[in-house]
């Protein structure tokens, strides 16, 4: 696998040349190698997508499938990663997918992040607090300690408590 390029999946016609699309796909052609690579890509683009990182998405700000989708990329491109000989270089293909991942983590990290700050302490969207004010009240004292009740008598190394 090391000596084979990673391609797609399988091979197309182009439609522009006059080759006709296939209407069957040979599984013998499909190369899974590539079909992960399209898939991890496909997935860090949505991820991206729901992360507001791409312009003009529509659907875009949902964390649960942001985290899917990251969750999703990072499997494929570690399985993809450990089928090639370890201390090997990796192709090209998987290094940009890896860094693409990368910022996609930073990316989710910090929307989380100042998600967690709109929140505020009070757990309701909104402003965060303002600086210098607490983020909860402070909680009462503790009782101080009752004097009247008598003590039992134990022993001690040093004598009576």
């Amino acid at each position: 696998m090391a000596d084979e390029p990673l391609n797609d999946p399988a091979p197309a016609a182009d439609p522009a040349a006059g080759g006709e699309l296939p209407q069957e796909l040979d599984l013998a052609q499909v190369r899974v190698e590539g079909l992960i690579l399209q898939v991890a890509s496909e997935l860090l683009s949505i991820g991206a997508g729901q992360l507001g990182m791409i312009p003009g998405m529509v659907n875009g700000g949902d964390a649960v499938q942001a985290s899917l989708a990251i969750s999703s990329a990072d499997a494929l491109i570690e399985t993809l990663a450990a089928a090639f000989p370890e201390g090997a270089p990796l192709p090209p293909q998987v290094e940009e997918l890896r860094r693409a991942l990368a910022d996609l983590k930073l990316a989710f990290a910090e929307a989380v992040r100042l998600s967690d700050e709109a929140m505020g302490a009070t757990g309701e969207p909104g402003p965060p607090p303002a600086a210098g004010a607490s983020p909860a009240a402070e909680p009462p004292p503790a009782a101080p300690p009752r004097t009247d009740v008598p003590r039992p008598k134990i022993w001690t190394p040093g004598g009576e408590v």
